[in-house]
């Protein structure tokens, strides 16, 4: 109760400091790449639930971040070139999977109604690895938070402000990625034809393979 008043107060994070925060990691979480692509992908092709669940998904590996520097996995992952070369390659080899999903996918122009919670499930899940098999967003948080966590992670302050920190970051990542997508969908139902369809399709394809060769090639510099 009394960390809750620290916080409340504003003692564990003043608010000049927390708006600070807010106004980086929207400028971050906005930057168009693979989480955009796949959240508007989702949003054309399924409608509001898909994208909402793509939203869903990509706060989920936000908050499996957030604990990783809780526990000082990130920057040891960081430290490690053979674990980030690892997951690089992961990362791009799902991408490229992503892509061939893509130029596959149904070029049936209607949306569906609603999807099933099975469906939902799956497009949460996709959207959580495409975020934890990218290292570029593991060192945005080795980047991001420490300027703004003033005492140890080990300590009652240092907790609190990984607590607010976190909470932000999976808020606001929901709701950076739910706008991309719910936007999608409403421009998703100006498709009316099969051809318009696989356009979509190829075109999202074509975004996914594109970050995935990004990925690879921005390592190698």
């Amino acid at each position: 109760m009394d960390m809750l008043t620290e916080i409340l107060t504003g003692h564990v994070m003043p608010l000049e400091t927390w708006l600070l925060f807010v106004a980086l990691w929207i400028g971050i979480a906005a930057f168009p790449g693979p989480n955009a692509a796949y959240a508007m992908a989702c949003g054309a092709r399924r409608g509001d639930g898909a994208a909402l669940a793509a939203a869903a998904g990509f706060a989920f590996g936000v908050s499996v971040y957030v604990v990783m520097v809780g526990f000082g996995l990130i920057a040891f992952l960081a430290a490690s070139a053979e674990l980030f070369e690892i997951l690089r390659w992961v990362g791009v080899g799902y991408l490229i999977f992503l892509a061939w999903q893509s130029w596959n996918a149904s070029d049936n122009p209607v949306q569906p109604p609603r999807i099933e919670k099975r469906e939902a499930g799956g497009i949460a899940i996709k959207a959580a690895l495409i975020t934890l098999t990218n290292p570029k967003s593991a060192l945005t948080y080795v980047l991001v938070y420490p300027p703004f966590m003033t005492a140890a992670a080990g300590t009652d302050i240092g907790l609190a402000q990984l607590v607010i920190l976190g909470v932000t970051s999976v808020t606001l990542s929901f709701m950076n990625y739910a706008t991309y997508g719910l936007l999608a969908g409403r421009m998703g139902r100006l498709i009316k034809t099969k051809r318009q369809a696989m356009l979509r399709n190829r075109l999202f394809a074509l975004l996914f393979a594109g970050a995935g060769v990004a990925l690879a090639w921005t390592a190698r510099r």
